[in-house]
């Protein structure tokens, strides 16, 4: 169940969404734009296919407002709405594929965007010599945006043979974001994967980069130079180790 606590017109607005993938990096890019541009929670999300999770609000301090593993943001001026996920999935995801769609097409969302990362040691040499980033884009943005994302120097994601020979398109580490992209093109909603190659480690570096990258599009104002960290991601690393073990 998608549910909205407050009534808003998101016609024509843009959805993003990341898939829990290599690193977090669309969660950690996702923390940094609903603190970058001042993102409202309107709702959230209740589903089986993610673990159930409470907890304090991610991205003000002392606030009463709190956390599920699935919460729905909104910036107005920009026409941004945005599907925070915090827990991984643990079954088919198919009932929230079809939540989703139903939520995407009642509302008359325009455009949705699935922020995603794969393992950098599986990229191929012309990837390994180019920027880690990559799209991938439905048939109806590459009409509408894809000049644009040509203009931007933007890199479409490289297709591999498979062993029968047939061409196709994979991401190693990248979650449910392919099958998520697959499942909006054939129900006719304008879908696009925004892919970081990384590893696991420290991805907060990458998490800028993405949301860099994004901006691009997007054009919200984000400033890399002036970087606003959410208050959460003081423990991000959790406490310092004890200096009892030295």
């Amino acid at each position: 169940m998608i549910k909205l606590t407050e009534e808003i017109n998101l016609s024509d607005y843009k959805l993003i969404i990341p898939a829990v993938a290599v690193g977090n990096v669309g969660q950690l890019a996702l923390d940094l734009l609903i603190t970058s541009i001042s993102m409202r929670k309107i709702g959230h999300v209740i589903n089986s296919c993610f673990i159930p999770i409470l907890g304090a609000d991610p991205y003000v301090k002392n606030s009463n407002s709190l956390c599920t593993s699935c919460d729905i943001y909104c910036q107005q001026s920009k026409k941004i709405v945005a599907i925070q996920i915090r827990s991984p999935v643990v079954k088919n995801l198919k009932s929230f594929f079809d939540e989703l769609k139903e939520f995407i097409m009642k509302n008359k969302i325009s455009q949705v965007a699935i922020l995603t990362s794969g393992w950098s040691h599986t990229r191929s040499d012309i990837q390994i010599r180019t920027e880690p980033m990559r799209y991938l884009a439905s048939p109806s943005i590459q009409i509408t945006t894809g000049k644009l994302f040509q203009s931007l120097g933007w890199l479409e994601l490289e297709s591999t043979t498979s062993a029968d020979g047939t061409e196709c398109v994979s991401i190693a580490g990248g979650g449910f974001a392919l099958k998520l992209h697959e499942f909006l093109m054939q129900n006719k909603i304008s879908s696009v994967v925004i892919l970081r190659f990384c590893s696991e480690g420290d991805n907060v570096p990458d998490a800028v980069a993405f949301v860099d990258y994004l901006n691009k599009w997007l054009s919200f104002g984000f400033d890399s130079s002036k970087v606003k960290f959410p208050d959460s991601w003081e423990f991000l690393f959790g406490n310092p180790a004890p200096l009892d073990i030295y």
